[in-house]
């Protein structure tokens, strides 16, 4: 589908909602907040990282960068808007996304492996890899680490280890033990996303508009490519680049908002992460561009 007629149809889905919640105001209706132009400042990134595809922070000025090209972490730094160092943890591949546990940051494979720089600081950082039961078929973008649980989250861009087209998994990966959970910890819910629509004449047009180009559900254009935990909330944020929205899930499981986002900048959205002040940022792939990041601004987070 083209990539404009479905951010379309997505607007159509989520502006919606502020009109529904005035009408429900007892009900559990999402929420929606959009991000807008006003509310984002651009940091234009060098060359090495116009494919940019995860990033997580070290400090509140210095972030952490995987593009998906190379087994390779850059470290830039947002005062001074360079590169400031790299590390060099495996051949040429495709990675995804990364984020810092402690003294070590964990990096993901496409095809679910992950890899551990230990002692990330160190001149020679100790390189380890784990196989996990997901594969390229489950296409994984995102990773996130859950202090409270102390496991890193793995969610599925297309499809779930076990066949399920109402839900797109979350599943855990324990630091301790190293092994996967094959049962998802979090899921984005269809019938949850449909209920806070259900009965609106521009949402029902829509639906039956995708299922006759061949989206047989919301399911089908919801793809995770990256997430993070909100540091004050624990709110699980996940980004979905190919609708540009992020879906924010409450540490109870329950989906809690949407948040709609548009402009030019945002050209292809593949990382997002919080510093420890609880400001958001997205990082952007650039194609025939430079890639960017951008931090956020004005809107509610908590």
């Amino acid at each position: 589908m083209n990539k404009l007629l479905t951010f379309m149809i997505l607007c159509c889905f989520f502006s919606s909602c502020s009109n529904n919640n005035k009408k429900n105001k007892e009900s559990k209706s999402l929420k929606t907040e959009k991000i807008l132009p006003q509310n984002y400042e651009v940091y234009q990134l060098p060359k090495e990282l116009n494919e940019i595809s995860g990033i997580t922070f070290i400090n509140d000025s210095l972030i952490a960068a995987i593009e998906d090209e190379n087994g390779i972490v850059y470290f830039y730094d947002l005062l001074k808007k360079e590169i400031v160092k790299t590390i060099e943890f495996s051949t040429p591949d495709d990675f995804e996304d990364l984020v810092k546990v402690g003294n070590d940051i964990y990096v993901v494979r496409a095809d679910g492996t992950i890899f551990k720089i230990e002692n990330f600081t160190d001149k020679k950082p100790v390189i380890s890899q784990f196989k996990t039961q997901l594969s390229t078929e489950n296409n994984i973008e995102s990773l996130a680490f859950d202090s409270r649980n102390n496991t890193l989250l793995l969610a599925v861009k297309d499809k779930n280890i076990v066949k399920d087209k109402e839900t797109k998994g979350i599943y855990s990966f324990s630091l301790a033990t190293k092994k996967l959970n094959t049962t998802p910890t979090y899921q984005i819910k269809l019938d949850a996303i449909e209920a806070q629509f259900k009965g609106d004449a521009i949402e029902e047009s829509s639906k039956k508009f995708l299922k006759i180009i061949g989206n047989q559900n919301l399911n089908e254009i919801i793809r995770p490519s990256a997430m993070a935990f909100h540091p004050v909330s624990h709110d699980l944020y996940v980004l979905s680049a190919i609708n540009q929205i992020i879906v924010v899930i409450s540490k109870d499981n329950v989906l809690k908002k949407v948040i709609p986002f548009k402009g030019k900048e945002f050209i292809q959205p593949e990382g997002i992460a919080f510093n420890a002040k609880g400001e958001l940022y997205i990082s952007n792939e650039g194609k025939n561009k430079a890639g960017n990041i951008i931090k956020i601004t004005g809107i509610d987070t908590n």
